[in-house]
């Protein structure tokens, strides 16, 4: 397990540790020192995926952003497809990871093309970094990572929503197919404008030309978004057996990586839930209650988990007779649920099932068929 220390000018922890006037020898003082929250990453474990199931690789849809693990999504605008899934391989001291591999190949990238993972953590949530202001506070971001192509790859920061203010820095891959922790020292920035969704930290895995840059290791504005340098890897969309895998990932107010902050699945389920909740269960699952409205449908009320982010989009299977309408019976869906009205704490969903013979009025339930893959789901992702 290689450990490598990347940092402005390369700089490593040094030796001799000063906190509150005391000089440590070992800066390891500095887990210790540094507690309470603080990893501003939402899963970064990867150990949330209400979207799918360990193993299942699912396609990109290009052009497109796609989530494998919740909070963490994807994009590619290659002539390839980028494939990813929620994978059990993952570093000593974790359990899942987040595993990416082209599922068909572009050797040669035309401008305007690459490929990203990334999150973006909501504005509400790095308020107290002061981005944007003279007091910016510096902060690390440090993770494990795994492929089988070494050589120089680039982390970028944007303001996302906004685009025009960025951070483009390298790391180094050492190792075939090993699994090694980066751990990069990113200045607080003190220019540009901080008030759309927040701050976006994308892992570049390939990129043209047009979307690289010369500026590394600080923060400077641009119209185009910038994901990678000329020293990036570039070649990962060129082979199917090529792979990214990443992991324990966490950013931290500060100048070191301190250890991971492992929160309880509950605890970092609800925080994923915020942008995402997906209602599923056993065949009959029952989603909420309401009435028949007419001769075709019922208005069934769903309650949050968590208040969301923002009202949110709904999410079905895509098959009618996953859904039932159910008085003292059960009306098979004719057509998909849509959403009648939403909040940030719930919404208001209409089960359509044609000439159902319930009576308006009449209370009724919102139900999954005698289906396994049925649900619900509510996306208020950033």
């Amino acid at each position: 397990m290689a450990i490598n220390l990347v940092g402005i000018g390369n700089s490593q922890v040094p030796t001799n540790a000063m906190l509150g006037g005391l000089a440590y020898e070992d800066s390891s003082a500095l887990h210790q020192v540094r507690s309470g929250r603080k990893n501003i990453i939402i899963n970064g474990a990867m150990n949330i995926c209400q979207r799918f199931a360990a193993g299942a690789a699912n396609n990109i849809n290009n052009a497109t952003h796609t989530y494998h693990v919740d909070r963490f999504k994807a994009y590619e605008s290659t002539d390839g497809i980028l494939q990813g899934e929620w994978s059990t391989d993952a570093p000593p001291g974790f359990y899942n990871s987040l595993f990416y591999h082209p599922a068909t190949t572009d050797t040669t990238l035309a401008n305007g093309q690459f490929a990203f993972i990334s999150q973006v953590i909501e504005l509400n949530n790095i308020r107290h970094l002061g981005y944007g202001g003279s007091y910016a506070k510096t902060c690390t971001l440090s993770f494990w990572v795994k492929s089988n192509l070494t050589g120089t790859y680039t982390i970028s920061l944007i303001n996302d929503g906004t685009n025009n203010r960025q951070f483009v820095t390298e790391y180094t891959i050492n190792s075939t197919n090993t699994w090694e922790k980066k751990t990069i020292t990113i200045p607080g920035d003190t220019g540009g404008t901080w008030n759309s969704n927040g701050l976006r930290i994308a892992w570049t895995l390939t990129s043209a030309g047009n979307r690289q840059t010369t500026t590394v290791g600080s923060w400077f504005d641009d119209s185009t978004a910038r994901y990678a340098t000329n020293k990036q890897v570039s070649g990962f969309m060129s082979n199917t057996g090529n792979s990214f895998k990443l992991s324990g990932v966490q950013f931290e107010v500060g100048n070191y990586a301190t250890d991971f902050e492992h929160r309880c699945y509950a605890e970092e389920l609800s925080l994923c839930q915020r942008y995402y909740q997906k209602l599923s269960g056993a065949a009959l699952t029952y989603y909420g209650v309401g009435n028949i409205d007419g001769a075709n449908q019922a208005q069934i009320l769903v309650n949050f988990i968590t208040e969301m982010r923002a009202a949110p989009d709904l999410e079905t299977s895509g098959t009618n007779g996953d859904y039932f309408i159910r008085v003292t019976s059960n009306a098979t869906c004719t057509n998909q649920p849509s959403l009648s009205n939403r909040t940030t704490k719930n919404a208001l969903v209409e089960f359509f099932s044609s000439g159902h013979g319930f009576t308006s009025g009449q209370a009724c339930f919102g139900r999954a068929a005698n289906v396994s893959d049925s649900f619900l789901a509510f996306n208020a992702e950033l």
